[in-house]
């Protein structure tokens, strides 16, 4: 497997999470907002948004097909479907850090990999990562205040 397609394959990866965690805030919006709205979480759906479609730029950019679908991130969506229904708010917060937690180690992995293209890594450092930590902090607020 050539340097190329070894970014194609983690970028992939980082898209098909962005994907999955633009539907999980997407359910999350849907059991748990103010009828008014919830402009933190639909901030942080955004930049989930914004991630993927980088990312679907720079697939193509190496001349490959951006991937479809949501992978492990689909399983948040799932279990968050399951938390609205049997207990509430404050576990679905839960899930949704839970879900950052796993798109920063991903984005870690592949700043980590020497075989990942500069320009992705550039692009994660630079672009992808930095609000993502962001998110942790608010939503562990936004739990402690549901508790």
């Amino acid at each position: 497997m050539t340097a190329t397609d070894q970014t194609i394959d983690i970028c992939n990866t980082l898209l098909i999470g962005e994907i999955a965690a633009v539907k999980t805030y997407t359910q999350a919006i849907d059991k748990y907002a103010h009828p008014s709205g919830d402009a933190s979480l639909e901030r942080m759906r955004a930049v989930h948004k914004n991630n993927a479609d980088e990312l679907r730029k720079l697939v193509a950019a190496h001349g490959a097909e951006p991937a479809e679908g949501t992978g492990l991130w689909g399983g948040f969506v799932v279990a968050l479907e399951g938390a609205a229904t049997l207990i509430g708010a404050s576990p679905a917060l839960h899930l949704l850090q839970a879900g950052e937690e796993l798109g920063i180690s991903q984005y870690e992995n592949a700043l980590a990999n020497a075989d990942v293209a500069d320009a992705a890594k550039e692009l994660i450092r630079h672009t992808l990562l930095p609000p993502l930590s962001g998110h942790l902090i608010e939503l562990q607020q936004r739990r402690d205040r549901a508790e």
